[in-house]
Parts: C-alpha cells; structure tokens; sequence
C-alpha cells in the first residue's frame, strides 16, 4: 500500500468514526434540555456539515493528482481537525 493510499484508508476509517459518533450525538437529542436544544439543533448541524465536506474533500483526494496532492491533503488535514475539534466540544458540552 502506497503512503497515498494509506492516508487515504486512514481518513475513511476516521471518517466512519466520526459517522458513528453523529448518530451516537443524535440519538441522544431527546435528553437535552429544552432550554439547550436549539443550540444542540445547531452544533449538531454545523458537525454535520463538516463531515459531510469531510466526504467531498476525502474523494478529492482519491482523485488528486501528483500536482494536486499536497494541496487536497493540507486541505484536508484542516478539515479533519477542525471536524476533530467540534466533536470533542461537542460532546464535553452535551454529556
């Protein structure tokens, strides 16, 4: 497996994480207080977003080129941590 390859692997599999740690957050909605929930509605989307441009930016890797590559993945190393830094708040703000 090439390092391009398993960087790529790599994501997916955080990527799959972070999906099961959503619907985790999800399915605790109903235990947030009324008072919280709108926030909680609102977090949660904006967790959402950012995964979901955590798909667009790991198929972009997938198909980066050599010229491209070392773009697409500092693009994508942000990403994934800032998608890493809103989960974790998330869920220390919503236990």
């Amino acid at each position: 497996m090439t390092n391009k390859d398993e960087i790529i692997s790599n994501m997916k599999t955080q990527l799959d994480e972070w999906n099961t740690e959503i619907d985790a957050m999800e399915a605790r909605a109903d235990e947030v207080s009324a008072d919280r929930r709108e926030d909680f509605d609102k977090e949660l989307l904006a967790l959402r977003e950012l995964r979901d441009n955590g798909k667009i930016k790991l198929e972009e890797l997938k198909s980066a080129g050599e010229g491209t590559w070392g773009r697409v993945k500092h693009e994508a190393d942000h990403l994934w941590d800032a998608l890493k830094a809103s989960a974790v708040a998330f869920q220390r703000q919503y236990k």
